[in-house]
């Protein structure tokens, strides 16, 4: 096989942050893009130094293509279920952006597709590909912190950005802001616990951010969630979404060993051993400065990487159905339980 051929489903701000990593990886050749607004196309073509690209209005369209392999979904997250379901009839491999559904019928629909393909399903959990997450993650497995006992992740930032039609304002097409911002941290608590969740109770507001791009959201702005796994490993979140001030997004856990902070923007881990009092700083970051420009701190190059590596290898991803899926199942628990006044959601 030779490079895989990749068709762009959405040409927005996520495709274009695609858009850096695939024409940094020598592996993948991008021969088509869809997306039903011009400006978007259009946008996204000047950005795009492969004069052979061929561009069309619909993914329907893109996917009569006989000559690609894979594609990427980087649409409304409404859309995605239905996409991946043409995507996976067609005979492509699919790299789908996150969230994977924004509802339960959703995910139902999309587990049937997945089950009857043998095409390569991977998820858009970037996260879990960032190499100071994966060294966290090696740390757990390793036993370096114990038994991870309490897990924390805050982000705290401003508003979403704008959009096409701004959907992402709206619980009806985007799932809300837990769905489409949290899912990303739900998972790294998941993975890190070892476990799958229990129970779910969450406490949010609306309190801020109710006009912006001239539009009135219905979205939760800021929330604290408690989240409890099978083996008795709690975690806690916050979420706030008009926080002006410059803040790392944090993810800690705690062991009966050792204890650890990890920094998404910084690239290090704060280690504190437990045995001996010491505390050290573990730096992360790569020796290519230039991936970590890229979209997400590298976390899309990394992905694109292990998608190609899959698609050759016939490898199950990292971020596979399952994966993707519970990552929603919480982000919805949480969307339920601040919608009841913190009623605790189970599994």
């Amino acid at each position: 096989m030779g490079k895989i051929k990749y068709g762009m489903i959405g040409c927005g701000n996520m495709a274009r942050g695609h858009l850096g990593s695939i024409n940094k990886i020598e592996d993948i050749d991008l021969v088509a893009c869809a997306d039903p607004f011009d400006g978007s196309i259009e946008e996204f073509r000047r950005e795009n130094p492969n004069e052979r690209t061929r561009y069309f209005s619909s993914h329907e369209e893109l996917l009569e293509q006989d000559d690609i392999d894979a594609v990427v979904i980087a649409t409304p997250n409404c859309t995605h279920a239905q996409i991946i379901s043409d995507a996976l009839a067609a005979g492509k491999h699919v790299l789908t952006e996150k969230p994977l559904g924004i509802n339960h019928k959703q995910l139902s629909a999309i587990e049937d597709d997945v089950r009857k393909s043998d095409r390569i399903f991977q998820v858009g959990l970037e996260c879990r590909y960032l190499p100071v997450f994966q060294r966290m993650s090696g740390m757990i497995e390793s036993g370096r912190i114990g038994l991870p006992r309490m897990i924390w992740c805050k982000e705290f930032r401003g508003p979403f950005l704008e959009k096409v039609g701004n959907w992402i304002m709206f619980k009806e097409k985007s799932g809300g802001a837990f769905v489409d911002k949290m899912c990303h941290y739900f998972d790294l608590v998941t993975w890190f616990s070892r476990s799958i969740p229990r129970r779910v109770i969450a406490l949010a507001g609306q309190d801020v951010v109710k006009d912006i791009y001239g539009v009135q959201p219905d979205i939760y702005d800021n929330g604290w969630v408690i989240i409890e796994y099978e083996n008795n490993v709690r975690a806690s979140l916050g979420l706030c979404m008009f926080c002006k001030a410059s803040v790392d997004v944090e993810v800690g856990v705690i062991g009966d060993k050792a204890q650890m902070e990890g920094f998404f923007m910084d690239r290090r881990i704060k280690f504190r051993d437990y045995a001996t009092g010491s505390v050290s700083d573990i730096d992360t970051r790569g020796s290519d400065p230039e991936i970590e420009k890229l979209s997400h701190r590298g976390g899309v190059f990394y992905e694109h990487l292990a998608f190609i590596d899959n698609i050759r290898d016939n490898k199950t991803p990292l971020t596979d159905f399952n994966v993707g899926k519970w990552s929603v199942l919480v982000s919805l628990a949480v969307e339920e339980s601040a919608a009841n006044n913190g009623m605790a959601i189970t599994f």
